[in-house]
């Protein structure tokens, strides 16, 4: 990413910025659905531990 910064640094900048600003409006769904999938993850495991 630095090489491409130094190659083209206004085309890089604009990306950056592009990825800030998707990452800043999803943050909030981002950090719900990773919690839901971790949550839904330990669900499945312990109930396989006690069928097992």
């Amino acid at each position: 990413m630095e090489m491409y910064a130094v190659r083209a640094p206004t085309v890089a900048n604009a990306r950056l910025n592009a990825l800030r600003s998707r990452l800043a409006q999803h943050q909030e769904q981002l950090i719900v659905t990773l919690t839901l999938l971790t949550g839904l993850w330990l669900t499945a495991r312990s109930i396989a531990e006690l069928i097992a």
